[in-house]
């Protein structure tokens, strides 16, 4: 199975809130037609910078579902970030992305319980990718927040084996080493 592959900027875009701390969906509409307004089409959301960590599952559930409502029939494409400690929850998440018409789904590692080794990595990522077989699946890759710093390369290599929809990273990481043998990494 292949994908075609994200191309291009994908902004990694704010949750927005409203005064009290709470999650203010109408805030969304307005960053869309901000990005649209600016030429950006292809949208990361609820990862890092989205404060998906600070999002219970009920406020990502409806994050991704406005932010896909909103998409509907523009040309902007969505990036749904599913990740998190809770594999459960997560494939919940890539599920809800795929029948929403999401672009893509990504995770990062869970970090409480830590994947000791690329097999443990891929065998997580392979249960979250299984719910939207549809999609490309991106694994993020930010080991400062997750305490997960594994040879992506290896993970590359050896993903596509359990994860049939893999597409590739969202390379948060300094490991520049690293990242030199995953541009060269085959497919």
């Amino acid at each position: 199975m292949t994908f075609d592959p994200l191309r291009g900027l994908v902004a990694a875009t704010h949750t927005p809130f409203d005064a009290t701390g709470e999650l203010h969906l109408p805030g969304v509409e307005r960053l869309a037609e901000h990005l649209l307004g600016c030429g950006v089409t292809q949208v990361f959301i609820g990862g890092s910078t989205g404060e998906s960590a600070s999002l219970s599952f009920l406020e990502r559930q409806e994050l991704g579902q406005r932010w896909l409502e909103i998409a509907r029939g523009t040309a902007l494409q969505v990036v749904v970030h599913v990740g998190g400690n809770c594999l459960r929850e997560a494939s919940t998440l890539a599920a809800q992305a795929q029948q929403l018409g999401a672009r893509a789904v990504a995770m990062l590692a869970p970090s409480y319980f830590k994947p000791a080794n690329v097999d443990a990595l891929i065998a997580c990522c392979a249960h979250v990718a299984a719910e939207a077989p549809e999609l490309p699946f991106y694994f993020y890759d930010i080991p400062v927040l997750t305490g997960v710093s594994l040879p992506m390369a290896d993970f590359l290599a050896h993903g596509r084996e359990q994860i049939p929809n893999l597409a590739g990273l969202k390379w948060t990481n300094p490991d520049l080493f690293n990242f030199q043998r995953c541009l060269h990494a085959p497919g």
